[in-house]
């Protein structure tokens, strides 16, 4: 039986569109909190009522924030994960899961063709020095200047097969430029999940219940 890749879909703004991707048949969702870079992002108190849906199996994605945010957070919205999007160093990862107790996902991010200096040796060690720190996962998403994931860019899927296949056991979504007509192509490269946000919205953080749809048709026979 083929191992299952889980889905996370992401950027979520509207409690609707949450309960119909997990209807759909989603792992994860994911609510941006805080980031007023990201056309996505979400006050706590707006945050309330998607984290009410399922809390457990949200992940509330931040960037650099103060510590002070990650225990509002914590508190008032209960996120199952913690998604550190941006800069954050083994020092803070270290401290967020310690002090909160909530899985701690970082983000790399992969350039989208060959660069200089970006083998997949320098991954592997940030990789190693985070998992050292006490993160639970990854996300493989794309570096865009000025973004920190949603650019609907796709990576160097060279590359971040190169870091999937090397890290076996370690939970790694990959994501960057996915949706229904690629994601069959994205779950064959192995991660233990992909992540989407653009690829199912109709504009940002507004989801669209027929890519949605084509996403899991698409993935059928993959998962």
């Amino acid at each position: 039986m083929a191992k299952k890749t889980a889905v996370k879909l992401c950027g979520q703004t509207r409690a609707a569109d949450i309960e119909y991707s997990f209807t759909r048949g989603a792992d994860f969702c994911g609510v941006v909190v805080e980031v007023f870079s990201s056309p996505r992002t979400q006050t706590i108190e707006k945050a309330k009522p998607l984290f009410a849906v399922d809390a457990k199996k949200t992940f509330a994605l931040t960037a650099d924030a103060p510590m002070e945010l990650y225990g509002d957070i914590a508190r008032t919205l209960t996120p199952g994960f913690f998604q550190l999007t941006a800069n954050e160093t083994r020092a803070t990862v270290n401290e967020v899961r310690k002090r909160f107790g909530i899985p701690v996902f970082k983000s790399i991010h992969l350039p989208m063709a060959p660069e200089p200096g970006t083998t997949a040796g320098h991954f592997q060690a940030l990789i190693e020095g985070y998992l050292a720190a006490g993160a639970d996962g990854f996300v493989l998403d794309t570096k865009v200047p000025t973004m920190f994931g949603g650019s609907g860019k796709k990576s160097d899927w060279n590359l971040a097969e190169t870091i999937i296949r090397g890290n076996p056991g370690v939970k790694i979504l990959l994501a960057g430029g996915i949706g229904p007509h690629n994601a069959a192509e994205a779950a064959a490269l192995d991660p233990w999940g992909i992540d989407l946000a653009s690829g199912v919205e109709i504009s940002p953080g507004m989801k669209s219940r027929e890519k949605i749809d084509a996403l899991f048709s698409a993935l059928e026979g993959k998962l």
